[in-house]
């Protein structure tokens, strides 16, 4: 096994032979506009952030529902992303990794200190990764279990204790994964895999409310209106954090700020939400976001149980209007083709081969029965009616266009998978997919493996092949192999259409011109990395 210490010139962190060369993002944020970063951050000033969000998020647990643009910069875990998704390093000062890929020891920095000075251990980092698969409340911490030795044990209350995470000793950790997969480190820099003070979270029943993490800002308080009603957060520069301490003193984050506190320079960040922000005054920042759609078809009912069936649908199906029925001026949507987005790693190229003439279309549909305006087939429409007045639109823009088809499309609100397991009406499933992790298993596997819980539950999509590369791809440690196989993946899918691929999410926002080295962030523009901004005043 080869240890790689850092150097003062960049932290190279790859395990003897393990591919971390991979772990870049192509094509992923871009800068609308922008200005030089001045050599000479001026620190202090306080930052406030209108985010994304409608509504105020107080959970402040990692493990819950909290907001990464919180999380990011309140905890810190073993490693983390930068800009464009290279592994850094987090707590752990660098690690080694085992020529299977099977092992990974990580070596904590001495200067690693929580908020209140307590030092940061490897019981530590053992007690908040075990609390994940306690809590059991994503399916995202059940597959980040079953990858380590006993963790499904663990999971399932047979044992006490994960016997793969090792506390070697105070500030040597060892984690040992089934198989060797280069997206088992991907876990490890997820917001829900910070570390948190063992001693503190067990003893204090109301330990998130004011909580302590070991990130480069604490926090301060709540900030409240006049009723005393909490409004955002504030959080204040950790001057302990054990690199160089942000810039910035103090950041404020509340969905309450407004568009004229922007205009008058008393916000410097706010999502894009109206043209009257003027793109000549203010830069812009545009990110993409690890969120997919796909418009899925009951793929055990007939008679979209045939793989010509589905591929002559998708020809009457035109992308641009629904994307744009989906969008707004601050979260929009980029059409595609692929079931694996383009800005994957790998993935650059986003196909565009014709499909089916309409003709084409319409005798393979003929060939079962459809096409027919005067004996047309009924399909229910799953859709989502949180997506509130843009439901109706949607339903009526599918209706429509599948009309040629011979099928007449009635609009159904969610139903549960008990009541999908007994529905014999084919139906078309409309379906927003939130990554937990930017790789394409954490896309695919759920989706389309056989075997998966929501494909399982929903779509019902069976492909021998495709569960099988699924399976290869675990024990991959080499980046362009595994890229491969997702190729193959696509492939199929493609030839299956198991889903019509339809968009994926975009996000834009402004900021004050003032402010330097803002950045955009491929995970989404709500990991904005802050350590590094301050204010030209």
């Amino acid at each position: 096994m080869e240890i790689l210490k850092p150097n003062r010139e960049q932290l190279l962190l790859v395990g003897a032979s393990l591919f971390l060369l991979g772990f870049f993002w192509v094509g992923s944020p871009v800068k609308i506009m922008g200005q030089d970063e001045s050599p000479k951050p001026k620190p202090g000033g306080v930052l406030r952030i209108k985010p994304f969000d409608q509504s105020l998020n107080t959970d402040l647990d990692p493990a819950g529902n909290s907001s990464p643009l919180v999380t990011e910069h309140l905890y810190e875990g073993l490693v983390r992303f930068d800009q464009n998704l290279g592994i850094v390093p987090g707590l752990a000062e660098y690690w080694s990794i085992s020529k299977d890929g099977k092992k990974m020891t990580f070596y904590l920095r001495k200067e690693a200190r929580f908020h209140n000075g307590q030092e940061v251990t490897a019981e530590d980092v053992k007690f908040s990764l075990e609390r994940l698969f306690q809590t059991k409340k994503k399916p995202a911490f059940y597959l980040f279990a079953s990858r380590i030795e006993g963790g499904e044990e663990f999971w399932e209350g047979i044992s006490d204790e994960v016997t793969g995470i090792k506390v070697i000793d105070k500030r040597v950790l060892e984690i040992n994964w089934n198989q060797g997969s280069i997206s088992n480190i991907y876990f490890l820099t997820a917001s829900f895999a910070k570390i948190l003070p063992k001693n503190l979270v067990l003893k204090q029943k109301r330990f998130f409310d004011k909580p302590i993490g070991a990130g480069p800002f604490k926090f301060d308080y709540w900030l409240r209106n006049s009723r005393l009603d909490i409004i955002g957060i504030r959080l204040v520069r950790n001057e302990d954090y054990f690199t160089r301490k942000p810039f910035l003193e103090a950041v404020e984050i509340s969905p309450y700020f407004t568009l004229d506190d922007f205009f008058q320079n008393e916000v410097e960040i706010i999502p894009y939400l109206s043209y009257r922000i003027s793109r000549d005054k203010y830069p812009l920042l545009e990110s993409n976001l690890l969120r997919m759609t796909y418009l899925f078809f009951s793929c055990h009912l007939p008679p979209f149980d045939r793989p010509e069936v589905r591929r002559a649908i998708q020809s009457f199906l035109e992308k641009r209007p629904l994307a744009g029925l989906s969008s707004t001026t601050a979260r929009f949507c980029q059409v595609t083709n692929s079931f694996i987005p383009a800005f994957f790693p790998g993935f650059l190229s986003d196909s565009r081969e014709e499909p089916d003439s309409l003709s084409q279309a319409l005798r393979a549909l003929e060939s079962v029965g459809l096409g027919r305006a005067d004996h047309p087939l009924q399909v229910n429409l799953i859709i989502d009616f949180s997506k509130g007045s843009s439901v109706q639109e949607m339903y009526e823009y599918l209706r429509d266009g599948l009309r040629p088809t011979g099928i007449r499309l009635e609009l159904k609100a969610g139903l549960t998978p008990e009541e999908l397991r007994r529905e014999t009406t084919p139906y078309l499933y409309y379906l927003d997919w939130q990554l937990e992790l930017p790789d394409p298993e954490f896309l695919i596997y759920p989706l389309f493996h056989s075997e998966a819980h929501p494909n399982r539950s929903f779509f019902h999509y069976r492909n021998q092949e495709v569960d099988n590369l699924l399976e290869i791809q675990k024990d991959s440690v080499s980046f362009r192999r595994r890229i491969q196989i997702f190729k193959q993946i696509e492939k199929l899918l493609k030839e299956d259409v198991p889903a019509i691929p339809l968009y994926f999410y975009k996000q834009r926002l402004a900021y004050q011109p003032n402010l330097r080295n803002l950045k955009a962030q491929s995970l989404g523009l709500m990991y904005l990395n802050l350590r590094d901004v301050w204010v030209d005043r």
